[in-house]
């Protein structure tokens, strides 16, 4: 498996930018070239969930199905991958202070099959480490103005 990791600051305590997160509908604001996100079944939160999607990565589009595998309320969620392209996704999130929350962005994914599969692989590295870059830094921003209380009306 290939390893990409990226690390971002969410000015927003944990338990915030987990809701936002784990909410599939809004995965579109923050998921670099995802064309689709579909719940599978009847379940679309929590373990076990699965979904099928879709990333455009410019030359290639990558689709799978993949099912929430890991779920720890406000601290971790991975996604792995059933069929289609093989990945396991791993969002990490560490409170540093109450209203500033770590996050760690993992995406492993195959580099498994003959000579072509491995050339592919090496081919598609830097666009998915450019998409996994652009993910976190789109999601430290959505999350923000997505979580961000309105202004009092004053009297």
């Amino acid at each position: 498996m290939v390893e990409i990791r990226t690390t971002g600051i969410i000015q927003r305590p944990a338990a915030d930018v987990f809701a936002y997160l784990a909410d599939y509908r809004r995965m579109h604001e923050w998921v670099f070239g995802l064309t689709t996100v579909e719940p599978v079944g009847q379940s679309d939160y929590g373990l076990g969930a699965i979904f099928e999607g879709s990333v455009d990565l410019g030359p290639k589009t990558l689709s799978s199905t993949a099912r929430i595998s890991d779920w720890e309320q406000d601290r971790r969620i991975s996604l792995d991958s059933l069929s289609g392209f093989e990945f396991i996704a791993t969002m990490r999130l560490d409170q540093e202070t109450p209203d500033r929350t770590a996050l760690d962005f993992e995406l492993r994914y195959a580099e498994s099959g003959g000579v072509a599969a491995k050339a592919f692989a090496r081919t598609i590295e830097p666009l998915l480490a450019l998409a996994a870059r652009v993910t976190t830094t789109k999601l430290c921003e959505a999350c923000v103005l997505a979580t961000a209380q309105p202004p009092s009306a004053t009297a």
